[in-house]
């Protein structure tokens, strides 16, 4: 098993990349029974947590940033038996000691330059861990909970959601088979560690094999010198993220070496979708969750084609219906329910659906579609408007880069349409887009206001917060 780095790419903009390569694991391992692959320094780590008296039925807090000793952690401190708390390094001071005072943790890991280490007392993890066997392994197991994150919050205040090992175990399997993964491939990390989607990237390698290639953070420049040089096969970014990558490549195709573009947390606009299409890959979109430690369904990139605009199909395990035009959701990678101060409050109904309250549809080969949120919809005169679709229609505007739709109230229609936009150059005037909306939208789905901004108001993870639009 080895690690190098931080390496960093030249012209990049000084992004620290490591390539963390897994060792395989004989059948007996200590360290199997959870992790057939161990990624380095996992060993040095669990010598390391015992050290500062971390034992199994702890919970701990993992204030961690994209680098090996993190993503070392988060494969050991399952094997010490803890459940495992993470803190988004991208919130505010303010916001990380209100999560961490809800959390009910024994003790906090942080990375010395993590927000939280400023603000509280942690133990300061270190920069390397020393790469050793595995002693004193006291795993989890399934009905123990494992991981704990406080979702993203883009409709109010955050909630804990708890994920068993089981739920954990079983996502990762799911996600290794469906992408076709082995201890062959290598995938790009730049998604945040501290979030499902990235953490996935750790935990997938630990079942299934696999290099990893960690980035410190995401910059569109290093990741398409990476991929362009030929080692890399699969990669997981959110929308906004795809966007960036397709401006940095300008025409140049993709590499055939490149046979999967993971996109997770929010939908994508079909210009992307169009324009990845045509440098030789499309995007295989998913839908996800925290709450289901992440994919539910992914598209292909054999299935886009025939499915434009799809999330794709369950993965192994998963069910996924339509309920008065809400994605309910069953099966093994689901959480345990929402907790506060440790104890769940909030379980899964006696059924197991858990309604998503997002809105979508299902085609006669289980092929979804994911239209928004139920709380996003806006009942205009009587007729429903999807932002989403919206939100699509005007970024097709050669000087609108970035659209962002809500409701506000109406003494005459109930709600009308209003929108944030971020101008591609200098913004058209109102008449020109006017014009421009009135042939491209249905008369109650056009917005009646809008105004510019330099950004949308997104979270950590790149979703937009409608809530924030109209503050």
């Amino acid at each position: 098993m080895s690690s190098h780095g931080p390496e960093h790419p030249a012209g990049a903009h000084a992004v620290s990349t490591w390539t963390l390569t897994p060792r395989a694991l004989l059948p007996g391992h200590p360290a199997a029974v959870l992790w057939p692959y161990l990624l380095p320094g996992v060993g040095g780590a669990l010598v390391w947590l015992r050290s500062h008296g971390i034992e199994r039925g702890q919970r701990i807090g993992l204030a961690g940033l994209n680098t090996p000793a993190t993503a070392a952690l988060l494969q050991a401190l399952p094997l010490a038996g803890v459940t495992t708390v993470l803190f988004n390094r991208r919130l505010t001071g303010d916001d990380l000691m209100a999560q961490a005072g809800r959390a009910h943790v024994n003790r906090i890991l942080a990375e010395p330059t993590h927000p939280l280490a400023k603000r509280r007392t942690t133990i300061a993890i270190p920069a390397v861990f020393p790469d050793q066997p595995v002693a004193d392994a006291t795993p989890l197991t399934d009905t123990n909970a494992a991981l704990v994150l406080f979702t993203s919050g883009t409709s109010g205040t955050a909630k804990a959601a708890r994920l068993s090992w089981a739920a954990l175990r079983h996502a990762a399997d799911a996600a290794v088979q469906t992408l076709g993964l082995t201890p062959a491939s290598t995938w790009l990390g730049c998604l945040p560690l501290d979030h499902i989607g990235g953490a996935m990237v750790v935990l997938r390698s630990g079942r299934g094999g696999g290099t990893v290639m960690l980035h410190e953070r995401f910059d569109a420049d290093a990741v398409t010198q990476v991929i362009d040089g030929g080692a890399i096969h699969g990669l997981s970014v959110v929308p906004t993220m795809l966007h960036r990558l397709l401006a940095a490549r300008g025409e140049r195709p993709w590499p055939t070496t490149l046979r999967c573009l993971l996109t997770g947390g929010g939908p994508l606009a079909p210009d992307d979708i169009a324009r990845s299409t045509a440098l030789g890959l499309p995007p295989s979109q998913t839908y996800g969750l925290t709450e289901a430690a992440s994919q539910v369904c992914t598209l292909l990139p054999t299935e886009a084609a025939a499915h434009p605009g799809s999330a794709g199909r369950p993965l192994p395990g998963m069910q996924v219906r339509i309920v008065d035009e809400v994605i309910q959701v069953r099966g093994p990678a689901l959480f345990s329910g929402y907790e506060d101060a440790g104890v769940v409050g909030e379980p899964l109904p006696a059924d197991g659906w858990f309604s998503t309250g997002d809105l979508g549809t299902i085609d006669d080969k289980e092929f979804l579609t994911v239209h928004g949120r139920r709380s996003d919809l806006i009942v205009s005169g009587g007729e429903n408007v999807y932002p989403a679709e919206v939100e699509a229609v005007l970024e097709r505007h050669p000087l609108i880069a970035e659209a962002g739709v809500y409701g506000i109230s109406d003494a005459e229609w109930g709600q009308v349409v209003a929108a944030v936009l971020v101008a591609r150059g200098p913004p058209p005037d109102d008449d020109q887009l006017g014009g421009w909306l009135a042939t491209n939208l249905a008369g109650f789905k056009q917005p009646r206001r809008w105004r510019w901004a330099e950004a949308l108001p997104r979270t950590a993870s790149g979703k937009l917060q409608r809530h924030l639009l109209g503050a």
